[in-house]
């Protein structure tokens, strides 16, 4: 009830003058449809965020470009485009019902990057979040588009029923930007974990001379394969190089590539295990003394072909 004064000479007169319990009750339902839209908003704003670095790939130089139009794509994109994107990209079934395709650089002259984000689950919890995420956007929808064809908030039963779907709602919203949180959390955590490891020589050894974290050699790439095809190519003499001045030009212009960083205790044991050169050794004479001499290969390492 409310009361009104009011004051007339001396005296005070009451008037009393009922409120409209649907007025309330339309307040309510207003404030509760706001606070969902709100948060639903908040959800987007946060999974556009995490859209934008799903994956990013392209020249060294141009990345932060890149990035930077894939973001005004994304700010473009509606609830259900982004949840298309997500299931998409990012999360996948344990193992994944797609193959990704080999990726090549379009041009071997210039430093290219490519980064992908992934979230794997198993396949009854994959379809149980890509269900939930289904379910947000149609609320979404009918929040914006259909609230007041579903709901009469001019009555008051009306106005019950509508309170009723939004505090369902409302807790719906919340349970899904609590998981989504939880995944920008992991995103964050595996970008960071990855910048530590780019941050570490281990990186450097692989990047660069193809030595991975394990120690193991990606021998038709590494460094050490790659200088000793320059130093044949300089050195050879009808085809062959002399191991001999290989090594000494090795040691004068590529110190840091150590023997032992391959695992490796000799140079002869490099060009028997890289298994990317051919491998002759010319007893010599009374006036020439011995060598080992190598080629690079041009077929798959046959038995024969090492002496």
């Amino acid at each position: 009830m409310s009361i009104e004064l009011q004051i007339q000479g001396q005296g005070l007169a009451v008037e009393q003058r009922p409120i409209d319990p649907v007025s309330t009750l339309q307040r309510e339902v207003q404030r509760k449809l706001g606070r969902c839209l709100i948060r639903l908003q908040q959800y987007e704003r946060l999974m556009k965020a995490l859209a934008i670095d799903f994956e990013i790939a392209g020249p060294s130089d141009e990345l932060m470009a890149i990035r930077q139009k894939r973001g005004e794509v994304v700010s473009r994109m509606t609830l259900g485009q982004l949840v298309a994107e997500l299931t998409g990209t990012y999360l996948q079934p344990e193992p994944p019902d797609t193959v990704e395709p080999e990726w090549g650089p379009a041009d071997s002259q210039r430093i290219w990057f490519r980064m992908q984000t992934r979230m794997a689950l198993q396949p009854e919890d994959y379809e149980r979040v890509v269900a939930g995420l289904k379910e947000l956007v149609a609320l979404r929808n009918e929040l914006v588009h259909h609230f007041l064809e579903r709901f009469d908030i001019w009555s008051e039963a009306g106005c019950h029923h509508a309170d009723a779907y939004l505090d369902a709602g409302m807790a719906k919203v919340d349970s899904h930007y609590a998981e989504l949180r939880q995944w920008a959390i992991t995103m964050d955590q595996a970008r960071s974990a990855m910048g530590a490891f780019m941050a570490s020589p281990a990186y450097t050894d692989l990047l660069f001379d193809g030595i991975r974290p394990d120690g193991t050699v990606d021998w038709p790439t590494c460094g050490i394969v790659r200088h000793l095809r320059t130093a044949e190519t300089v050195l050879a003499v009808d085809g062959w190089a002399d191991l001999g001045q290989v090594i000494e030009r090795m040691n004068l212009m590529h110190p840091e590539q150590a023997l032992k960083r391959y695992g490796c205790t000799t140079w002869r044991q490099v060009l028997h295990e890289s298994k990317q050169f051919k491998i002759r050794r010319d007893q010599g004479s009374a006036e020439r003394p011995g060598r080992t001499e190598f080629q690079s290969l041009t077929k798959p390492l046959q038995s024969s072909d090492i002496n």
